[in-house]
Protein backbone atom coordinates (compact mmCIF):
# COMPACT_ATOMS: atom_id res chain seq x y z
CA UNK A 1 0.00 0.00 0.00
CA UNK A 2 2.83 2.36 0.73
CA UNK A 3 3.82 2.40 -3.32
CA UNK A 4 -0.08 2.96 -4.06
CA UNK A 5 0.01 6.16 -1.16
CA UNK A 6 3.14 7.60 -2.59
CA UNK A 7 1.62 8.37 -6.10
CA UNK A 8 -0.21 11.36 -4.49
CA UNK A 9 3.37 12.78 -4.81
CA UNK A 10 2.53 13.11 -8.78
CA UNK A 11 -0.35 14.82 -8.18
CA UNK A 12 1.10 17.22 -5.39
CA UNK A 13 4.69 17.79 -7.16
CA UNK A 14 2.58 20.41 -9.40
CA UNK A 15 6.49 21.65 -10.87
CA UNK A 16 9.63 21.25 -9.74
CA UNK A 17 11.71 24.54 -10.37
CA UNK A 18 11.18 28.47 -10.65
CA UNK A 19 12.52 30.75 -13.44
CA UNK A 20 13.76 34.13 -12.02
CA UNK A 21 14.94 35.27 -15.05
CA UNK A 22 13.77 35.94 -18.49
CA UNK A 23 15.56 37.62 -21.55
CA UNK A 24 13.78 40.08 -22.96
CA UNK A 25 16.46 41.60 -25.63
CA UNK A 26 18.57 40.14 -28.08
CA UNK A 27 20.47 42.70 -30.17
CA UNK A 28 23.65 41.48 -32.48
CA UNK A 29 25.87 43.91 -34.24
CA UNK A 30 28.14 41.64 -36.92
CA UNK A 31 31.04 43.43 -38.63
CA UNK A 32 33.40 41.87 -40.98
CA UNK A 33 36.81 41.96 -42.04
CA UNK A 34 37.53 40.22 -45.08
CA UNK A 35 40.98 38.73 -46.04
CA UNK A 36 42.06 36.92 -48.90
CA UNK A 37 43.47 33.64 -49.09
CA UNK A 38 44.19 32.07 -53.03
CA UNK A 39 40.94 32.45 -54.79
CA UNK A 40 39.11 32.30 -51.59
CA UNK A 41 37.55 35.44 -49.83
CA UNK A 42 37.26 34.42 -45.96
CA UNK A 43 34.85 36.82 -43.91
CA UNK A 44 35.69 36.78 -40.02
CA UNK A 45 32.18 38.17 -38.22
CA UNK A 46 33.28 39.50 -34.81
CA UNK A 47 29.69 39.48 -32.80
CA UNK A 48 28.75 41.50 -30.13
CA UNK A 49 25.80 40.81 -28.14
CA UNK A 50 23.92 43.07 -25.43
CA UNK A 51 21.56 41.35 -22.72
CA UNK A 52 19.34 42.83 -20.81
CA UNK A 53 17.83 41.11 -17.70
CA UNK A 54 14.76 42.27 -16.16
CA UNK A 55 13.72 40.53 -12.68
CA UNK A 56 10.34 38.26 -12.95
CA UNK A 57 8.09 38.62 -9.72
CA UNK A 58 8.87 36.75 -6.93
CA UNK A 59 7.13 33.68 -6.65
CA UNK A 60 4.94 32.04 -4.06
CA UNK A 61 6.11 28.98 -3.00
CA UNK A 62 4.92 26.45 -0.54
CA UNK A 63 5.23 22.43 0.31
CA UNK A 64 2.84 19.47 1.78
CA UNK A 65 4.90 16.63 3.54
CA UNK A 66 3.29 13.90 2.01
CA UNK A 67 4.62 11.49 4.66
CA UNK A 68 2.16 13.53 7.30
CA UNK A 69 -0.41 13.55 4.78
CA UNK A 70 -0.26 9.29 4.18
CA UNK A 71 -0.21 8.83 8.05
CA UNK A 72 -2.82 11.71 8.75
CA UNK A 73 -5.54 11.78 6.43
CA UNK A 74 -8.87 10.21 7.07
CA UNK A 75 -9.50 8.84 3.37
CA UNK A 76 -6.06 7.46 3.64
CA UNK A 77 -6.41 5.65 6.55
CA UNK A 78 -10.23 4.46 5.65
CA UNK A 79 -9.74 2.73 2.62
CA UNK A 80 -6.56 1.10 3.48
CA UNK A 81 -8.25 -0.36 6.44
CA UNK A 82 -11.70 -1.52 4.10
CA UNK A 83 -8.59 -3.16 1.52
CA UNK A 84 -6.54 -4.03 4.05
CA UNK A 85 -8.86 -6.16 5.61
CA UNK A 86 -10.63 -7.47 1.79
CA UNK A 87 -6.74 -8.93 1.27
CA UNK A 88 -6.11 -10.60 4.47
CA UNK A 89 -9.22 -12.64 4.01
CA UNK A 90 -9.00 -13.52 0.84
CA UNK A 91 -5.26 -14.92 1.57
CA UNK A 92 -6.41 -16.72 4.56
CA UNK A 93 -9.74 -18.22 2.37
CA UNK A 94 -6.99 -19.13 -0.37
CA UNK A 95 -4.01 -20.31 1.53
CA UNK A 96 -7.00 -23.11 3.34
CA UNK A 97 -7.87 -24.16 0.13
CA UNK A 98 -4.92 -24.82 -1.16
CA UNK A 99 -3.76 -26.87 2.32
CA UNK A 100 -7.35 -28.53 2.36
CA UNK A 101 -6.37 -29.30 -1.71
CA UNK A 102 -2.89 -30.77 -1.13
CA UNK A 103 -4.05 -33.02 1.57
CA UNK A 104 -6.59 -34.73 -0.38
CA UNK A 105 -5.10 -34.89 -3.88
CA UNK A 106 -2.62 -36.57 -1.43
CA UNK A 107 -4.63 -38.86 -0.15
CA UNK A 108 -6.53 -40.02 -3.61
CA UNK A 109 -3.10 -40.11 -5.08
CA UNK A 110 -2.15 -43.23 -2.04
CA UNK A 111 -5.64 -44.66 -2.55
CA UNK A 112 -5.26 -44.74 -5.78
CA UNK A 113 -1.75 -45.99 -5.76
CA UNK A 114 -2.61 -49.03 -3.37
CA UNK A 115 -5.89 -50.00 -4.89
CA UNK A 116 -7.92 -49.53 -1.22
CA UNK A 117 -10.10 -47.45 -3.12
CA UNK A 118 -13.20 -48.53 -5.44
CA UNK A 119 -13.36 -47.15 -8.92
CA UNK A 120 -16.40 -45.14 -8.30
CA UNK A 121 -14.82 -43.38 -5.15
CA UNK A 122 -11.95 -42.47 -7.10
CA UNK A 123 -14.06 -40.26 -9.57
CA UNK A 124 -15.80 -38.93 -7.09
CA UNK A 125 -12.75 -37.71 -5.24
CA UNK A 126 -11.56 -36.72 -8.60
CA UNK A 127 -14.44 -34.35 -8.97
CA UNK A 128 -14.48 -32.89 -5.57
CA UNK A 129 -10.87 -32.01 -6.33
CA UNK A 130 -11.54 -30.51 -9.65
CA UNK A 131 -14.28 -28.39 -7.98
CA UNK A 132 -11.64 -27.05 -5.08
CA UNK A 133 -9.14 -26.44 -7.92
CA UNK A 134 -11.99 -23.92 -9.59
CA UNK A 135 -12.44 -22.93 -5.69
CA UNK A 136 -8.94 -21.75 -5.67
CA UNK A 137 -8.98 -20.05 -8.93
CA UNK A 138 -11.76 -18.28 -8.20
CA UNK A 139 -10.11 -16.69 -5.23
CA UNK A 140 -7.27 -15.69 -7.03
CA UNK A 141 -9.71 -14.02 -9.23
CA UNK A 142 -10.92 -12.24 -6.26
CA UNK A 143 -7.32 -10.80 -5.53
CA UNK A 144 -6.75 -9.89 -8.96
CA UNK A 145 -10.41 -7.51 -9.08
CA UNK A 146 -9.15 -6.54 -5.52
CA UNK A 147 -5.64 -5.27 -6.69
CA UNK A 148 -7.56 -3.40 -9.57
CA UNK A 149 -10.17 -1.68 -6.76
CA UNK A 150 -6.92 -0.08 -4.95
CA UNK A 151 -5.66 1.15 -8.11
CA UNK A 152 -9.13 2.44 -8.68
CA UNK A 153 -9.19 4.12 -5.15
CA UNK A 154 -5.39 5.49 -5.58
CA UNK A 155 -6.86 7.29 -8.59
CA UNK A 156 -9.82 8.50 -6.65
CA UNK A 157 -7.47 9.68 -4.25
CA UNK A 158 -4.97 11.36 -7.01
CA UNK A 159 -7.87 13.17 -8.54
CA UNK A 160 -9.52 14.11 -5.23
CA UNK A 161 -6.42 15.83 -3.79
CA UNK A 162 -5.51 17.72 -7.19
CA UNK A 163 -9.09 18.76 -6.83
CA UNK A 164 -8.89 19.90 -3.25
CA UNK A 165 -5.49 21.72 -3.48
CA UNK A 166 -7.38 23.68 -6.49
CA UNK A 167 -10.18 25.47 -4.30
CA UNK A 168 -7.52 25.70 -1.36
CA UNK A 169 -5.13 27.46 -3.19
CA UNK A 170 -7.41 29.92 -4.61
CA UNK A 171 -4.35 32.09 -5.94
CA UNK A 172 -2.52 32.19 -2.53
CA UNK A 173 0.38 30.52 -4.19
CA UNK A 174 2.28 30.05 -7.09
CA UNK A 175 3.46 26.40 -6.67
CA UNK A 176 2.65 23.87 -4.28
CA UNK A 177 5.42 21.50 -4.19
CA UNK A 178 5.66 17.61 -2.69
CA UNK A 179 7.86 16.76 0.30
CA UNK A 180 8.65 13.44 1.05
CA UNK A 181 11.57 11.51 3.13
CA UNK A 182 11.12 8.68 0.45
CA UNK A 183 11.28 9.81 -2.98
CA UNK A 184 12.39 13.59 -1.94
CA UNK A 185 11.79 16.12 -4.67
CA UNK A 186 13.21 19.08 -2.73
CA UNK A 187 16.44 18.27 -1.27
CA UNK A 188 16.34 21.48 1.12
CA UNK A 189 13.37 23.49 2.11
CA UNK A 190 12.16 26.49 4.87
CA UNK A 191 10.21 25.02 7.23
CA UNK A 192 8.21 28.66 7.34
CA UNK A 193 7.06 27.35 3.37
CA UNK A 194 5.23 24.04 4.54
CA UNK A 195 1.45 24.01 4.44
CA UNK A 196 0.82 20.62 5.35
CA UNK A 197 -0.92 21.23 8.67
CA UNK A 198 -3.48 23.27 6.81
CA UNK A 199 -4.04 20.86 4.07
CA UNK A 200 -4.48 18.19 6.48
CA UNK A 201 -7.07 19.97 8.18
CA UNK A 202 -8.92 21.57 5.58
CA UNK A 203 -8.90 17.77 3.30
CA UNK A 204 -10.25 15.58 6.68
CA UNK A 205 -12.84 18.43 7.77
CA UNK A 206 -14.18 18.52 4.10
CA UNK A 207 -13.74 14.46 4.16
CA UNK A 208 -15.67 14.09 7.44
CA UNK A 209 -18.42 16.60 5.91
CA UNK A 210 -18.63 14.44 2.59
CA UNK A 211 -19.22 10.90 5.30
CA UNK A 212 -22.27 12.82 6.91
CA UNK A 213 -23.69 13.60 3.65
CA UNK A 214 -23.62 10.05 2.91
CA UNK A 215 -25.42 8.72 6.15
Amino acid sequence: MKNILYAVIAVLGLCIGVLFYQVQDLKSKVTGDVKPTGNIEVVNKPVETNTSLEKLPEARIAFVNIDTLNENYLFISDYVKVLKNKRLALESQLESLSIKFQQDYESAQQSAQTGIMPPSELENKKRDLERQQREIENKQIQMDKLAIEMQEKNDELQQQVKDFLVRFNNGKYDYIMAYTNTVPTILLANPKLEITDQVLEALNTEYKNQKSNKK
